[in-house]
This record gives C-alpha cells, structure tokens and sequence, in this order.
C-alpha cells in the first residue's frame, strides 16, 4: 500500500497538527474504517504540536516519524524549471473528492500558506452537489477525523504542487467504507463535476478490495465517472 508523508504544524483547529499529514508507516487513505488508527497518529492527535513548520529532523526527534515541507517535494520532484516556466498551475482547476471534507479546512490551508511562506490559492471552493454533509463529529462518526486528515493533506499539497491553479473540493455526506458504501455518492459527485465542467483534474483517494463487492456487477455500476 502506498504510504504517505507530509508536513505537520499546529493550526489552531479542531485536528491540531493533523492538517496535511500523512504519516510514514500510515495507510495511505481512510477507507478502511475498521482498522484501528495508526499509533503514530494516535500519537500526534493526542497533543503534539508545533509553533511553526518543524524539520524532518524535529519530527523523527519528537514523533518517531518523517515530515516534509512543500519546497522538499518541490525539490524531489524537480519542479522548479516548470515554475520559471509559469507554469504552476494557473488557469487550471483542480477537483478534490473526499466523503466528509473538514468543517475547518480554509483555515487550515491558510494557516498552511502561511507556515510555508505559499500565496493563497485564485479560488478555493467546496461544494456538496449530492446532499448535506454532517456536521463535524468525531464521537458519533469516528471515521470522520481520517477524512478530515486526507482531505487536508489533500487540499495542502495539491496547492503546494500546484500552488497557481484553483481549488474545488467536492464532499459527499456518507463514508466511503471497504465494499459499496459510499462509492455511489462519490461516482454521483464526479458526474456532476463532469457534466458541470468544473474542473480539468480530479483527485480521488479512497480504496477497497475486490473481495468486499459482493460481484462483479457492483462494480460495473460505479464506472459511470
């Protein structure tokens, strides 16, 4: 399974220094709601934070993991002669699909710019195109807080990678869990960000095994997007 890494600092929010955090050794998205949180992030959700960005070095001292800032995935990815070619995004706008969403994500993308010295994004827009979503509430809906988590890593580093290009964040009401629940209403999200031409690239994390669709027929119906 892919693993994720990214940068982590307190933001004055409900999640602390969740924002934008993928954490080495974690699973890379929340579908799987019925495996327990990853320890580390148990760890970094009970309390550890930072005044401002930590270093790599910080993070392995005070949390045992690996964290890195915008400019070092800038650097891995060797973006820079695109940058000086303007070409960072702008004029494109990229569509991010999460069940849920985070009540505080544009404070938290503010706070996140505003650590790692980035502009703030032409446009951030969320839209909830297949019904209300619930109100934030780790205590009834546990699974909440890991799509908080991915969709502020998502939200950030989308922008940190493409810090030019607008944002559209689209939540749906319901969990994507393993099996069906919740991929419909995400598919019927995606064909009205489709048919609406609302953006150029959409990205999407969640996952399930084969084995959780009861057939092949199931999955069929989700190919619509």
């Amino acid at each position: 399974m892919q693993r994720r890494i990214a940068s982590l600092f307190a933001a004055g929010s409900a999640l602390t220094v969740a924002s934008a955090l993928g954490l080495a050794g974690a699973a890379a998205a929340p579908a799987a709601q019925s495996v327990p949180i990853p320890v580390p992030l148990i760890h970094v959700l009970r309390g550890a934070s930072f005044a401002t960005p930590p270093t790599t070095a910080q993070c392995q001292a005070q949390l045992g993991i690996a964290c890195y800032s915008p400019s070092q995935f800038q650097t891995a990815y060797d973006l820079a002669p695109l940058y000086s070619n303007g070409d960072n995004g702008k004029g494109e706008t990229i569509v991010i699909v999460d069940s849920f969403g985070f009540q505080n994500i544009q404070s938290e993308l503010a706070t996140f710019d505003k650590g790692f010295n980035l502009p703030a994004p032409p446009s951030f827009k969320i839209i909830r195109p297949v019904g209300k979503v619930p109100s934030f509430n780790p205590t009834k809906r546990p699974q909440m807080v890991g799509w908080a988590q991915e969709t502020s890593l998502d939200v950030e580093y989308s922008h940190a990678m493409a810090p030019g290009a607008n944002i559209l964040l689209v939540e749906s009401p319901v969990s994507e869990t393993l099996g069906t629940a919740g991929f419909p209403q995400i598919v019927q999200a995606e064909n009205y960000v489709i048919s609406h031409h609302l953006g150029t690239v959409i990205s999407q994390s969640f996952a399930a095994p084969e084995q959780t669709f009861p057939n092949a027929a199931s999955i069929m119906k989700l190919r619509s997007a």
